[in-house]
């Protein structure tokens, strides 16, 4: 029988860790009150099962969501690029934690206009994440 890990809080250091030493802007897990736009934050994320009998494997799905205070487009854009570039340029090691990445990539980006002003874009970035146990 195999035992079942769920790789989120692996992902999710792994994800920051990147993102922190690969790109400028400012990346948090939980936003200080002292915080200046712009800043990128780790959202909703998802984990389904996709291995078989012996092997723990999942599909996973990270928001990372860029926060700007430019009224135009241009910040949030230039932001998500960096991001998608690094997640897609550096492999995520989460052997510390006994899980492997070996697919990685940008599925999606949108951006939105905030009511208060600036721009709110969201990248969902998805990998396959095995279980090599510790």
């Amino acid at each position: 029988m195999i035992i079942r890990r769920i790789p989120m809080n692996a992902l999710q250091k792994g994800v920051y860790s990147i993102l922190s030493t690969k790109q400028t802007t400012p990346v948090y897990d939980d936003v200080p009150p002292e915080a200046v736009l712009p800043y990128v934050t780790l959202g909703a994320f998802t984990c389904k099962r996709n291995g078989g009998k012996t092997t723990d494997i999942a599909d996973v799905s990270q928001q990372i969501h860029v926060w700007s205070a430019y009224e135009g487009k241009r910040e949030v854009n230039d932001i998500a690029d960096d991001v998608t570039a690094v997640l897609t340029a550096w492999p995520l090691d989460l052997a510390a934690d006994g899980f492997s990445v070996f697919e990685q990539d940008v599925d999606f980006f949108e951006a939105f206009e905030e009511e208060e002003g600036g721009y709110h874009g969201v990248i969902t970035f998805v990998c396959r994440v095995q279980n090599t146990g510790i």
